[in-house]
């Protein structure tokens, strides 16, 4: 009852129960840390996506620059400042996650002392930049006191500040976005530059670290992210900041690029232009295109040039036009005529690019796409619908195909418990005892959206039945010599006007023969005539009647016929 004086037994085993409920309280399952693991992988090929986005608008920087030094200098200078600073935060987050990485394995005088940490950094040669350890390989996932105490300390509402912290991390983040924002300049033709209202304001909504709420209370940003909590999420989170500044980082260029010829360029004509996604279109799709208002110069026609291979969808650097024609032109427009004689049947799209020269004399190059069109062969589909017939027991091949759409985009099945197989080309139905069969394909359109196409029935019937065969002779012959009788070697079975290779063979048949008024009857239990059988036909004389009965054939679809019997008369 309560208030009972425990024993000392009793005591130690509610001691036991309260640290392990505590334990349990503790304990993160392997299941959350392993999906820690996969959100980081996730973000790190966000990442990657990001920089060579960044890696692109360098490269059209670097580009432009060399075509026109003056105009382009400023936005050059801007876009190299905005790499470094973006550079330089971006590593200093790479630094901070191989400290932690390191002070969670036990290793924190090392990262004070300023050790090798080789083992969580090193060399990425996708980016070509340092890159920390990923968390799958770390032994304590779980891992929290250690860097809880190395990037904010004992007190959640005091964090502590210095190298390497949750606090100056936070500045670094605070001031990168100030100083992004604040980027102005005036070009060499006195055009201002200023950061757009719309990217300020992504910056702000992107770059905040104010206080969170935790279980009803506010904490401070550091405390939210980074005290108590394991490390297997730290890493994804500051992943995350990474992708943050490096998206950042893009963004600004693409918009430093923007302003080098955004109120440039004068244009003479006007027209609307359609660009569709297909030029193929199944009933019951929907035609779908891109609709613009395009602007051109009639009077300052571009250079177009357009890559006589088929793009791969992977390859994004400019087309070398060294050596190429150019398309003719038309009132300012490009006559594009790809022919298709001798070309691989399926989906086709070419890469190109634009060299037009803008007001000031400089040369830009504008990459582009052609949409992507399907190639295929002339077809005639004629359907006799009384003849659509599969036959058990030998290969059934089969011509399927979609107009407008390539063989491998086709998913093709069949009902019933019959089989199908790609074999090349075609396919092989393998019939199954059922009656009724119905193909139904599914076709993957060029948007990437999937049409399933109305089903399209056949029969399965048997194979029909042989015809057999006695020394060159058929069941509708009557006679026979005595000749080709004695030498007869076997029984045989014939597949008459069927259009399959069917190989049938004879089990067993029976010999009567009429002699002296009366029958003589001999078995034989394969295909091949007897010596009793041989002796039986040597002794019978002209005007003796011979049947061959009781003929039993194995079919290839496992059945066993039994064939009509022929009657000759010896002549």
């Amino acid at each position: 009852m309560a208030g009972a004086k425990e024993t000392p037994r009793q005591k130690m085993i509610g001691m036991m129960y309260l640290v392990l409920t505590a334990l349990l309280a503790l304990n993160i399952s392997k299941e959350i840390l392993n999906g820690f693991v996969k959100v980081e992988r996730g973000l790190r090929k966000t990442d990657q996506t990001i920089q060579g986005k960044s890696r692109e608008s360098m490269l059209d920087f670097e580009a432009k620059y060399l075509q026109d030094q003056d105009k382009v200098k400023p936005y050059y200078d801007a876009a190299k400042d905005v790499e470094r600073q973006a550079d330089e935060l971006y590593n200093h987050i790479t630094q901070l996650k191989a400290n932690i990485m390191a002070v969670a394995s036990g290793e924190r005088e090392v990262v004070e002392a300023g050790g090798d940490l080789s083992n969580y950094i090193g060399l990425d040669n996708f980016s070509r930049r340092d890159t920390a350890m990923s968390i799958e390989f770390l032994e304590k996932k779980d891992e929290y006191q250690e860097i809880t105490s190395y990037l904010v300390g004992g007190e959640p509402g005091s964090p502590k500040s210095g190298p390497f912290t949750a606090s100056e991390l936070k500045e670094k983040l605070q001031g990168f976005r100030d100083s992004m924002k604040d980027i102005a300049f005036t070009d060499v033709v006195g055009n201002a530059f200023e950061v757009s209202p719309g990217m300020k304001a992504s910056f702000d909504k992107t770059f905040v670290y104010g206080k969170e709420i935790e279980d009803g209370k506010e904490v401070l940003w550091e405390a939210a992210n980074f005290f108590d909590v394991p490390i297997a999420a730290v890493i994804p989170i500051l992943s995350k900041l990474q992708i943050d500044v490096e998206n950042a980082k893009a963004n600004m260029l693409t918009e430093l690029i923007a302003g080098i010829d955004g109120k440039s360029f004068k244009f003479t004509n006007l027209m609307p232009l359609v660009v569709p996604e297909s030029n193929y279109i199944l009933r019951g799709d929907s035609f779908r295109a891109q609709v613009l208002l395009a602007a051109f110069d009639a009077t300052n026609s571009p250079n177009i040039y357009v890559d006589d291979r088929n793009f791969d969808g992977s390859d994004s650097t400019l087309l070398a036009y060294d050596g190429k024609d150019p398309l003719d032109i038309e009132g300012g427009l490009g006559q594009l005529r790809i022919g298709t004689r001798g070309m691989p049947l399926g989906e086709r799209s070419y890469k190109g690019l634009i060299r037009f020269q803008g007001p000031d004399g400089s040369v830009g190059d504008y990459p582009f796409y052609t949409p992507e069109f399907t190639v295929a062969e002339p077809a005639l589909v004629v359907s006799p619908t009384k003849m659509n017939v599969f036959y058990r027991g030998v290969p059934n091949p089969v011509e399927i195909s979609v107009p407008g759409v390539s063989s491998d985009k086709l998913d093709v099945r069949i009902t019933g418990g019959h089989k199908i197989k790609p074999d090349g080309e075609t396919f092989i139905i393998e019939p199954g005892a059922g009656s009724e069969a119905e193909i139904v394909v599914t076709a993957t359109l060029p948007d990437g959206s999937k049409k399933s196409l109305p089903g399209r029935p056949f029969r399965v019937k048997r194979i029909p039945d042989p015809a057999p065969r006695f020394a060159g002779k058929s069941a509708s012959d009557k006679t026979i010599t005595k000749v080709l009788l004695e030498n007869a070697p076997s029984v045989g079975a014939l597949m008459e006007n069927f259009d399959f290779d069917v190989v049938v063979r004879v089990k067993r048949f029976n010999v009567t023969v009429t002699k002296g008024g009366t029958f003589v009857e001999q078995s034989s239990n394969s295909n091949m005539v007897t010596s009793n059988m041989k002796e039986l036909f040597r002794s019978v004389g002209r005007g003796s009647v011979v049947y061959i009965e009781d003929i039993v054939v194995s079919m290839p679809d496992g059945t066993e016929r039994a064939l009509p019997t022929m009657k000759l008369k010896v002549i």
